[in-house]
């Protein structure tokens, strides 16, 4: 039978963890078979031509058992490649799991969405789950959403219809005090925090914002709150001023609602359009015009992607540019801030027509990989050889490469042999660790390679979470695709394979593959490969 599908289809082919935000209301929906009307499970925000995993991928498991890892997931990524993974299996509509409260389970699927900031396909799933949206905790998370996405009418509408008992959540109450606050019915919103006092619920902060977004702050309005994306909008309805380390609590969809909204002040709205955006949740189109809105005399607690824009607006494409962008990169210590500045600044790498230096080069080849961009990386891995670039720093890049591509072909041995080649001393145990990883991908291991990693302990690392590495072993032997991505999140953790030891990134990636999920797997070793070894 055909039923309506809501799909954004906004990561098709992509290798990146991040989509493609709308700006308007609810995305309009599209055909698409499915075997039953849509309700909490089988609403997605990806088609089966984008993406979506096959309609089974939760028949196999016990809902209980996937109501715990769903709320097992990590609020925060530093891992693009586990991001990627945790949306597409979230973000897949299938038909709910046999026997259980499937219905729990099916919330903490939504709160997961929320604490990721995925605000646009939470509110576009919320929409298209029939019945369920009305049910008290999904239409929390959905108005939460719709905040964050600047859609005040939308969130309040969330709140109304939210099926609630005489026990109402204290968060529904504060919202319907903001929507009648900023509405011009202070009666209403008095209601409201009165009904809140009555459940014990009360909180000064809230009282203060509501009077101010009223019309009538008291003498001394309380200090700008940016933790979540109710809070926020109040925040800024109601010209409250920002204290001290402001985006310090602040929760993903929080960081969208600021980064979003026009009105919000500066420089918190660029500081968490940076930080939204290196967590995944924005684009770096939108990242890019939020922070290109900037006002140009604002120098000072800007992050520093603020400063190279300026200067590849001004000259692109240039050798000034580049500089900007290697700048950015060289500083970028840690590999969640690299990976995110390699996506902000892929367009302008792919049209840069030099490097300063070598090393700049060997930068460009590195962000390129880094988004999951083989062809330009192949490309760029090429000009970095060409600049001269020490074949011991380029092996690395490419193993990656071939991470990337397959490592089942003579490609993949002789990107083996070359790491082995070009590894010396102390480089040797980082070494083994990458052809460790090329192996669990499929690379021959005969010969010369086993006598290495014989000869060579992988370098450092922590251990995956050992009973979700045991609860994945049983995923993969009963086929249960769903639940064996969620367990690979969750035994990486919030860190991802660049904080983990060899074996358990091998058995990560050797688990995907037998879930049949090759390009998850490929990407966490490519980027396992990129981040280095663990300290």
């Amino acid at each position: 039978m055909v039923t309506r599908s809501l799909a954004l289809g906004l990561m098709a082919g992509a290798l990146l963890p991040v989509c493609a935000y709308a700006q308007s209301n609810t995305p309009a929906p599209i055909e698409q078979a499915q075997l039953s009307d849509l309700n909490a499970w089988t609403v997605g925000a990806l088609s089966r031509s984008n993406g979506a995993l096959p309609s089974d991928i939760w028949t196999r498991s016990d809902p209980a058992f996937l109501a715990m890892a769903f709320d097992r997931l990590p609020a925060v990524y530093d891992s693009p490649a586990m991001l990627a993974l945790a949306r597409r299996v979230l973000l897949s509509g299938a038909e709910a799991p046999r026997g259980g409260d499937a219905d729990a389970a099916a919330r903490e699927r939504f709160e997961a969405l929320g604490k990721m900031g995925a605000a646009d396909e939470l509110a576009t799933m919320a929409s298209g789950a029939g019945s369920a949206a009305n049910d008290v905790q999904i239409a929390q998370y959905a108005a939460q959403a719709e905040l964050a996405r600047g859609q005040r009418v939308q969130a309040c509408n969330r709140g109304r219809a939210a099926n609630v008992t005489e026990q109402v959540p204290p968060f529904l109450l504060r919202l319907r005090a903001y929507c009648a606050a900023v509405g011009g019915d202070r009666a209403a919103a008095d209601l409201a925090l009165e009904l809140a006092r009555a459940q014990n619920a009360a909180d000064a902060w809230y009282t203060g914002a509501v009077a101010a977004a009223g019309g009538a702050p008291g003498t001394r309005p309380p200090t700008a709150r940016y933790d979540n994306s109710l809070a926020v909008q109040l925040s800024i309805a109601a010209q409250l001023r920002p204290g001290p380390n402001p985006l310090a609590s602040s929760s993903t969809l929080a960081l969208v609602a600021l980064a979003r909204n026009n009105e919000a002040p500066q420089p918190q709205r660029a500081q968490a359009a940076a930080l939204a955006f290196r967590r995944g949740a924005l684009s770096a189109a939108d990242a890019r015009t939020i922070l290109a809105a900037t006002p140009a005399e604002m120098t000072s607690g800007l992050p520093p992607i603020v400063t190279a824009l300026r200067q590849i607006t001004a000259a692109p494409g240039s050798i000034e540019a580049a500089t900007a962008i290697a700048t950015v990169l060289r500083a970028a210590a840690a590999y969640p801030d690299f990976a995110a500045a390699s996506r902000f600044f892929k367009s302008d790498i792919a049209a840069l027509q030099s490097a300063p230096d070598a090393a700049s080069a060997v930068l460009f080849a590195r962000a390129a990989l880094a988004t999951g961009d083989a062809q330009l990386g192949q490309r760029l891995v090429a000009s970095a050889r060409q600049a001269g670039a020490d074949e011991a720093v380029l092996a690395p890049l490419d193993a990656a490469l071939v991470a990337l591509t397959g490592a089942r072909n003579e490609q993949g041995t002789m990107a083996m042999q070359r790491r082995i080649d070009r590894a010396a001393g102390a480089n040797a145990r980082a070494a083994a660790r990458d052809v460790t990883i090329l192996s669990a991908l499929g690379a021959p291991t005969e010969g010369a390679v086993q006598t290495f990693l014989l000869a060579n302990a992988p370098q450092g690392g922590a251990r995956a979470d050992s009973g979700a590495m045991l609860a994945l072993a049983s995923s993969v032997e009963r086929g249960a695709v769903g639940e064996g991505a969620l367990l690979a999140v969750i035994a990486a953790g919030e860190g991802g394979p660049a904080r983990l030891d060899s074996e358990s990134v091998e058995r990560i990636i050797r688990a995907l593959r037998g879930l049949r999920l090759e390009d998850e797997a490929r990407r966490i070793a490519a980027e396992a490969i990129l981040a280095g070894p663990p300290s």
